[in-house]
């Protein structure tokens, strides 16, 4: 029996399966960090290459990525934790400001036409709105964490990059929903209109209940926890109801994460938020490696290069129009011309929910994209993340701005 028989019959096993993902998660994130990369991109790069294009540990490209069930499980489940996260980050009063959902219009709407246009001129026109749709969300954790390396949280730049990024992925998750049905089989006005409507009153219903009162309900359950030698009461009781709001998002046509976020905005101001943080880390450091290595597992590179044209123009608008759509708003609501050009280039990195669209996809039942091009959306994903950090450097110190030093 060779190595490569041996490597397989291990990797049938969940439990080594989930060792040896875990382990090249944890080397991978080192050896990124010394470069000054997200480690969000060094998980895809692992799965890139554990799977069929390089070293093919796992051979197949099917929608799980040749990865066991339980794994891709614990992965999903590695999404609802990194979105519930995100969550908790936001604070509502700056986030939901008139300035921030305007910036997010512009960034949601000229990316995803303009993405839509480019796929059918280059002959892509079955995938095209999908494709649009990848090029709407921007990367929170990328934005947020490149501006916090930059010294920058707590500016009004940062406020509004942040505050957008937020906005434009629940905008994002609205535009998967209407994707989704105009792939499924056509245009229903007064179907999208009633999920728009869904949407938008989830989101706004959602956060205002959870911080009114399923905030108290929390902190009276930790209390009474603690009363009774059971101090995790509370962070159990804020994570089923993560996964309770998750699962009416899926009930309403928006996805798990959706319904996770919002719940992560509601207990945002909790004074059990940093708890309620500390708890979710060790979580996050567990499942969300899993779920961005099984991303990046789908990736086929042959694929991306034969169609490496449209990688890069995808790539090209992806940026020119969030930096334009997003710069323009920012403008005309008083920000500097430069401080509006660094907000539109602080909005490019899309990552995690564009390859969550791009996952959705691919892993619906008819697929609604193909496998070349959901390599071509996390090409354009890791495109823009990692060329984020210079640019957003350059344009904030020609803004006058003062940094702090970060490897670019």
């Amino acid at each position: 029996m060779d190595l490569s028989s041996i490597l397989d019959s291990l990797l049938n096993d969940v439990w080594f399966e989930l060792t040896f993902l875990l382990a090249i998660s944890l080397l991978s994130s080192f050896v990124f960090a010394r470069l000054g990369q997200p480690r969000l991109i060094a998980y895809i790069v692992v799965g890139v290459l554990i799977g069929p294009s390089l070293l093919h540990i796992i051979k197949t490209s099917s929608p799980s990525g040749g990865i066991s069930e339980s794994i891709t499980m614990l992965a999903q489940l590695g999404s609802i934790i990194m979105l519930f996260m995100i969550g908790l980050e936001c604070d509502l009063k700056e986030i939901y400001t008139r300035r921030s959902i305007a910036i997010a219009l512009g960034g949601v709407l000229l990316p995803w036409i303009a993405g839509y246009l480019v796929a059918v001129y280059m002959g892509y026109g079955d995938d095209a709105v999908f494709i649009g749709a990848t090029l709407v969300a921007t990367s929170v954790a990328i934005t947020a964490g490149v501006t916090s390396e930059l010294g920058m949280i707590g500016t009004p730049v940062a406020y509004a990059m942040i505050g957008a990024a937020v906005v434009d992925d629940v905008l994002g998750m609205v535009v998967l929903a209407i994707s989704k049905g105009i792939s499924g089989g056509g245009l229903d006005v007064v179907a999208l209109l009633l999920l728009v409507l869904g949407a938008v009153l989830f989101v706004v219903l959602g956060a205002w209940l959870g911080s009114k009162f399923l905030t108290k309900l929390v902190f009276d359950v930790q209390t009474s926890g603690f009363r009774r030698n059971l101090p995790m009461s509370g962070f159990v009781l804020a994570l089923t109801i993560a996964f309770l709001y998750s699962f009416i998002a899926e009930l309403i046509g928006l996805t798990a994460i959706v319904g996770a976020f919002v719940a992560g905005t509601a207990f945002s101001g909790s004074p059990l938020r940093d708890s309620f943080r500390k708890g979710t880390m060790y979580l996050e450091a567990m499942f969300v490696p899993l779920f961005f290595v099984s991303l990046g597992v789908l990736v086929n590179i042959g694929q991306v290069w034969d169609s490496i044209w449209f990688a890069l123009a995808l790539t090209a608008v992806a940026i020119v129009t969030k930096v334009v759509g997003c710069a323009i708003p920012a403008r005309m609501m008083g920000m500097k011309i430069w401080d509006s050009v660094a907000v539109g280039v602080g909005m490019t990195p899309r990552l995690e929910i564009a390859l969550v669209i791009a996952f959705i996809g691919i892993s619906s039942v008819p697929q609604l994209i193909t496998d070349s091009t959901y390599s071509v959306v996390v090409f354009m994903g890791l495109a823009t993340a990692l060329g984020a950090p210079s640019l957003l450097k350059m344009t904030l110190r020609r803004g006058g701005h003062k940094l702090a030093d970060i490897s670019s």
